[in-house]
């Protein structure tokens, strides 16, 4: 996961159509993913609730890609 910081950074410089991938992993329970499994439930749900705030905003567009069971590719697409 990346830090807020960067989030941020990234979202400032983006040009539209800029991707990042931002998390890697299930963020409803990243505690089952399979890869760097994570305790610090709170901690995802607060960058996660970050990201969804610049998507409501109109900022950015999430997509995702399944790469296996609990573990996805989350992408925000600048706007």
């Amino acid at each position: 996961m990346m830090s807020q910081k960067a989030f941020h950074t990234w979202l400032n410089q983006a040009k539209k159509g800029d991707k990042i991938s931002y998390y890697r992993g299930y963020l409803c329970y990243p505690y089952l993913q399979p890869i760097n499994p994570s305790a610090d439930v709170e901690r995802v749900k607060k960058f996660a609730k970050t990201v969804y705030g610049a998507s409501d905003a109109g900022l950015i567009a999430l997509v995702q890609k399944r790469h296996q069971d609990f573990d996805y590719e989350y992408i925000a697409v600048r706007k």
